[in-house]
């Protein structure tokens, strides 16, 4: 649809310059609607429907209320956009940045905190570290002279992969 008004219009303007064999700028192309009547009107489609405050129903209290589910009593009327302002919509949070980046720091703290703690407090093995000759066994696992990268890495997941599934 916006395709074919854009069409249209350059159409017309090309039609407006072939008979006026002038150039017509944009800027001279007056909008059809200039009409205002200065009025200001909160929503024109809600029609006569009551325009009631915008104020989310969480902020109401749990108690005293026909519908407690809701939070609203019999024959009530229900704001237009309920689903924005209504118990199910999206929880209104007050926070402001400040005292969340607050909380956020705290948290951050008291995980690395206990991290730190665990990490400390890690028995050791008590086990020797095993050991190979040769060098780790490198030369039996294909590692050449010059290798920039280890060979045994991709080795050992060959033979881990046919040793757990075999």
């Amino acid at each position: 649809m916006a395709f074919r008004a854009a069409t249209q219009r350059a159409l017309n303007m090309r039609h407006m310059m072939n008979v006026t064999r002038q150039p017509i700028t944009l800027s001279s192309v007056r909008p059809q609607s200039t009409l205002n009547t200065g009025e200001v009107v909160e929503d024109p489609q809600i029609g006569d429907y009551p325009n009631l405050p915008h104020f989310s129903t969480q902020t109401r209290g749990p108690y005293g209320w026909d519908d407690p589910q809701d939070k609203r009593n019999f024959g009530e009327t229900v704001h237009e956009e309920d689903e924005l302002y209504g118990v199910w919509a999206p929880d209104l949070h007050h926070y402001s940045p400040v005292k969340a980046a607050s909380q956020l720091a705290l948290f951050a703290t008291v995980f690395a905190t206990f991290a730190t703690i665990v990490y400390k407090f890690y028995p050791e093995r008590p086990v020797v570290q095993r050991t190979y000759p040769y060098n780790g066994l490198s030369e039996e696992f294909g590692e050449r002279e010059g290798d920039i990268r280890r060979r045994a890495v991709s080795f050992f997941f060959f033979f881990f992969f046919f040793s757990v599934y075999n």
